[in-house]
């Protein structure tokens, strides 16, 4: 049987760039969908959208990832998948140098289910190296389940870290570090 999930993040973050440390903590708003299939050979499909911005020192681009994944447990206690991650990165500006990439990830999400309580553990990493640019994308934490008539409502809290090493610009390092709390919530039908 075929299901989804729908989902929207806001993402409480403080940055570093090239070590030093942004003048103000941001909010990021991270939107998710996930399309899941009973068909054994063909991956799932999820799309997130992530939007990065930090003043001083400037930062700001979209990312964008395209995940392709199987679930290789998924039952009410654990779930875990695992795929790969094309991770985009869109309209991005890293002090004063515009940058358009792709960058491949490899790609896990697990899910433990708290035994008589509708909580659940999970852990989402998406980590990859290519041509000199290294990527990771992690975040942990509980999800409550709250059952309706035809869907489930997941209220999701959590850490989130990003740690980009980017090898795009000429003259000029690209390490970003961006760490915080999320809260969102999550249709999954």
């Amino acid at each position: 049987m075929a299901g989804g999930k729908v989902g929207a993040d806001a993402w409480f973050m403080d940055a570093d760039v090239n070590s030093v440390e942004a003048d103000d903590a941001s909010t990021s708003g991270s939107y998710y969908a996930a399309l899941e299939h009973p068909l054994p050979l063909i991956p799932n499909a999820k799309i997130r959208q992530t939007s990065v911005s930090v003043d001083n020192p400037d930062v700001d681009f979209d990312q964008i990832d395209f995940i392709a994944y199987y679930e290789f447990l998924d039952n009410d206690l654990v779930s875990v998948d695992a795929g790969i991650n094309m991770q985009r990165f869109q309209s991005g500006k890293f002090q004063g140098q515009s940058f358009d990439e792709w960058q491949p990830n490899v790609y896990v999400d697990a899910r433990v289910g708290l035994v008589g309580t509708p909580l659940n553990v999970f852990a989402t990493v998406s980590k990859g190296e290519f041509d000199g640019t290294s990527t990771l994308d992690a975040e942990a934490g509980l999800i409550y389940q709250l059952g309706l008539v035809a869907a489930d409502l997941n209220v999701r809290g959590g850490y989130r870290m990003i740690e980009h090493d980017f090898d795009y610009f000429d003259n000029n390092k690209g390490e970003l570090d961006l760490t915080g709390f999320f809260v969102g919530a999550e249709l999954d039908f």
